[in-house]
């Protein structure tokens, strides 16, 4: 059999080439060597891909970790999910299964003398004497061992120890003197079929000491239908032994160690009768763990979680903002610009659904705003002692949370939530309560002793209640369904006082009559030297847990006098507080450009150099010699003093340390602030762009304040003689090119008053909805508009000729961010909008007005606003008078709108055709 998985794993791998053939090959010699080490028979593993990950993920490993411990954690993850569907209540004993260990055949030697051997066994023949030798040996299918140059001898059926003496025998004959010792090296393996209500029924392959829970183990355990108290082993057809796993369990009892043999069936029954042990049992609270109500802790620490996740992925997201909106920008463009077809038509790709930009300013806003929120939590209060609390102190201790201080969590989710502990025993046919009683542990130290509570359903359908003592629970047998409740007695705590805050040994203290508070303080060294000695408080708990608050000042206390060392009593709470408690955080600010501006903790001796320091270097756009330091002044405007920046900032030699002029070095207050001023207009360079038909087109720097389109079209080569000048489109940003300014007014001041730094892109769908879905008839929005629309920019009307031609009057002073387009010469003009042929270009020749334009496009639809036609001059300028008689340039557009559209002004409609006019002319630029 061997052989043939070997010449069907490398006719396998005659595909495979070099390194892996080399792999595979590995692979193929570990399957035929390597002993089995899972219960289970594995799969011929006869792909390409299968042997490479066999080859990858075997070499090396240990049989016992490796592979098999990712096989136990698949396994439990598997049984957990059947559990979970089952929806079952939680079982006495289950827990013996939760967790599987694989099965090694390997013993090293330590195994009894009273094993049993069997076919498959190997063993370890040791012979010293006369002659010395060492053999490893495997028991044959007759049971024999055959010890070359000795013969064979029969030890199957035999016990270790009479194996040995009979080996001994046999060595005896051909070699005197010789003493021997034989051990087991590695187990046989038997096969084993597992069967009844487990999860997982089938056949398994096991070692020969394998015990029955090993063995249950492999398929899963019993399920929720199962029995824990009757495991049978079937031999033969008959029963040879019986297992109940409840004296194991509990006591440790029962014979797990049954000698099974290969063929064996290991047999689970259904379940016999299902009680439900509910309340103070000992094993039923601890089966629960610790179970809490959802109190002021447990929210804090959830919302901390939650937010430290959160302020994790908004990073995440910040990192990724550059190549997120690349990617972005590129798809949009990719999928929006439209493209002239080979009829010479404008064909508008269909629109898409494409993500917005990042803005990273937003992310950021919104990554301060979680720190903050999870500083406020990491920062501890003190001394609020409100029941109502508002949504935003919701997750500080209460009240309520305190009433249930040293009460183990079973009880408190008990008391709070009204879901008592539970837990589900099989009873056999015969047991009480009593047994019951025992497998659960007994009763927990919480419980009330006397009497148990045992609700049966009647076979009229009503439940039926009635009280066991616990020294009669011997007399009442369990039925099917009954639920056996134990509960808990309603405590107190008694002759003690609890001391809480800011105290060296917070927690619970014993009450010796007389006691008083400043004794307990002083006798427990409890004082530390920043509490806060004017003023403590004692919360006193009268029987009916009415409450009195008394006050008294620390330090009187603690030096004796009568009126403040009040006597305790029992179940008095004392809260003391810190100093810095009674304080404001103080704080100072820094602003501007520098590298790290914010608050800063305020402390004493700081000087306006050392803020400075801590807020790192000006940034390059800083005015490094005049800063301004505003001190607060209760109920009258700052106080304004100018600093000289120049001798406060330290540098990669020097800094101010011992600089103590007030005059130049002030000392800093609490809640003063810093400011940094910048450079008016600062930019390492300003630049502008040309793109189209220069020479040499690109970005271009300004070399001085002023120079003109005339002077950066000479520096780039003049135009081409395929440039068209009269068509040039100039843009100019309408905000600082600064990207941080103007993103941090995005997110200050939202929207603009400004209808072309606003909605352009929905100002130009309005106007241009013309076109139709084929099928459906809907309008559609014409994507061309898309992408091209940003809303910082605005195109300024330039006569590119005249200024060519060296008029100095026309020419423009060009500004950092300053873009110009300058087009190939073109011999058509677009249409777009209500006509029968919208979205075109057209040859146009000289003379030709726009009515004629508007014929060649098929006429206006019965949908158009003839009266509102537009045309779009290829220099920028829009004409709306006798728009039909004007007459049509190349690089022209005729925009028809329609009637349904008046919901917008001729204002924001001026603003919103500059983009387009881009589009249509930048179409031909190269």
């Amino acid at each position: 059999m061997r052989s043939t998985v070997s010449l069907l794993i490398l006719a396998s791998v005659a595909t495979l080439s070099g390194q892996d053939l080399a792999e595979a090959l590995k692979a193929a010699n570990q399957t035929r060597t390597q002993d089995r080490t899972s219960a289970e028979p594995q799969p011929l593993a006869l792909s390409r891909a299968s042997l490479l990950d066999q080859a990858k993920g075997s070499a090396g490993q240990d049989p016992a970790k490796g592979s098999a411990y990712e096989d136990q954690e698949r396994f439990q993850a598997e049984i957990a999910a059947a559990r979970a569907k089952e929806k079952a209540p939680k079982r006495f004993a289950e827990d013996l299964f939760t967790a599987r260990q694989s099965a090694s055949t390997w013993t090293e030697g330590g195994i009894s003398d009273d094993y049993v051997l069997g076919a498959g066994d190997q063993v370890q023949l040791s012979a010293f004497g006369s002659a010395t030798f060492e053999l490893p040996l495997t028991v044959d299918g007759r049971g024999q061992l055959v010890v070359p140059k000795v013969g064979s001898v029969k030890v199957g059926g035999l016990s270790l120890s009479r194996a040995r003496a009979a080996v001994q025998s046999k060595v005896a004959q051909q070699f005197s003197r010789t003493s021997v010792d034989l051990s087991v090296t590695k187990l046989r393996e038997i096969r084993i079929a597992v069967l009844g209500e487990v999860y997982r029924p089938g056949t398994y392959l096991v070692p020969s000491l394998s015990s029955l829970v090993n063995v249950l183990g492999l398929a899963g355990g019993p399920t929720a239908a199962g029995s824990f108290r009757e495991i049978r082993v079937m031999r033969g057809g008959a029963i040879v032994h019986k297992l109940d796993l409840y004296p194991l369990r509990a006591e440790g009892l029962g014979n797990v160690n049954f000698a099974l043999q290969s063929g064996d069936t290991v047999f689970v029954p259904l379940a016999f009768n299902q009680v439900t042990l509910e309340g103070a049992f000992t094993r039923v609270v601890a089966a629960t763990g610790d179970l809490r109500p959802v109190d002021a802790a447990s929210r804090k620490a959830k919302e901390e979680k939650d937010l430290k996740e959160r302020i994790a992925l908004e990073e995440a997201r910040l990192k990724s903002v550059p190549a997120l909106n690349a990617n972005a920008a590129a798809a949009r463009a990719k999928a929006l610009v439209p493209t002239i077809g080979a009829d010479g038509t404008l064909e508008t790709p269909v629109q898409g659904t494409e993500a917005a930009p990042l803005d990273p300013d937003a992310l950021e806003a919104n990554i301060k705003k979680l720190k903050e929120r999870l500083k406020e939590l990491q920062t501890p209060i003190r001394g609020d002692q409100r029941l109502e609390i508002p949504a935003d102190k919701a997750n500080e201790p209460t009240e309520r949370d305190r009433e249930f201080d040293g009460f183990p969590g079973w009880l408190i989710h008990w008391k709070t939530m009204g879901a008592a502990p539970r837990l589900q025993f099989e009873m056999l046919p015969g047991e009480t309560a009593a047994d019951a009683l025992r497998y659960a542990g007994g009763l927990a130290l919480e419980a009330s002793q006397s009497s148990l509570t045992l609700r049966r359903l009647t076979p009229g359908g009503v439940i039926d209640s009635v009280q066991v003592p616990v020294d009669g629970a011997a007399g009442t047998p369990l039925r099917r369904g009954d639920i056996l409740s134990a509960f808990a007695t309603q405590g107190h705590l008694d002759r003690t006082v609890s001391v809480n805050g800011w105290i060296r040994v917070p927690g619970l203290f014993s009450r010796a009559e007389g006691l008083r508070v400043g004794d307990l303080l002083k006798r427990e060294n409890q004082i530390l030297p920043d509490t806060y000695l004017a003023r403590g408080e004692i919360i006193r708990f009268a029987p009916d847990q009415t409450t009195s608050y008394l006050a008294f000042d620390v330090a009187k206390a603690l030096a004796g006098d009568p009126g403040h060392n009040v006597p305790l009593q029992d179940r008095d709470r004392v809260e003391l507080y810190r100093t810095v408690d009674m304080r404001l955080a103080r704080t100072v600010e820094i602003i501007g450009p520098v590298a790290r501006p914010g608050t800063y903790a305020f402390h004493e001796g700081m000087r306006a150099s050392d803020l400075l320091f801590q807020a790192g270097i000006p940034q390059r756009e800083a005015n490094r010699f005049v800063a301004e330091l505003a001190h607060t002044r209760d109920g009258i405007p700052s106080e304004v003093r100018k600093l000289d920046l120049s001798k406060l900032l330290s540098d990669e030699g020097s800094s101010p340390i011992r600089l103590e002029d007030e005059a130049v070095n002030p000392l800093i207050k609490p809640w003063d602030q810093l400011s940094i001023y910048g450079k008016p207009d600062y930019r390492a360079h300003r630049t502008v762009t040309l793109i189209g038909q220069v020479n040499r087109p690109g970005i271009y720097t300004l070399d001085k304040d002023r120079v003109g389109i005339r002077e950066i079209i000479a520096r780039a080569g003049g135009l081409t003689p395929e440039a068209m000048p009269k068509a040039t489109i100039f843009l100019r940003p309408l905000r600082t090119p600064n990207p941080n300014e103007f993103k941090a007014e995005d997110v200050q001041n939202g929207d603009t008053k400004a209808p072309n730094l606003n909605g352009i892109n929905s100002v130009l769908e309005r106007l241009s909805e013309t076109k139709r879905h084929p099928n459906s008839g809907a309008l559609l929005r014409p994507p061309l508009l898309h992408g091209l629309g940003t809303s910082t920019l605005d195109r300024l009307v330039v006569n590119i000729p005249a200024i060519m031609s060296g008029d100095p009057a026309l020419d423009v002073d060009l500004q950092d961010g300053d873009k110009l387009i300058i087009p190939k010469t073109s011999d058509s003009a677009y249409i777009i909008g209500e006509t029968a042929s919208p979205f075109m270009s057209y040859h146009v020749k000289e003379g030709m007005k726009v009515k004629e334009v508007v014929i060649m496009a098929g006429g206006f639809t019965r949908n158009a606003d003839k009266s509102n036609l537009r045309l779009l001059k290829a220099d920028g300028r829009i004409l709306d008078s006798s728009v039909m008689g004007q007459p049509v340039e190349p690089g022209d557009a005729i925009l028809v709108p329609q009637r349904i559209q008046r919901d917008m002004t001729w204002v924001e409609t001026v603003n919103a055709l500059t983009p387009l006019a881009l589009l249509l002319n930048a179409i031909k630029v190269r």
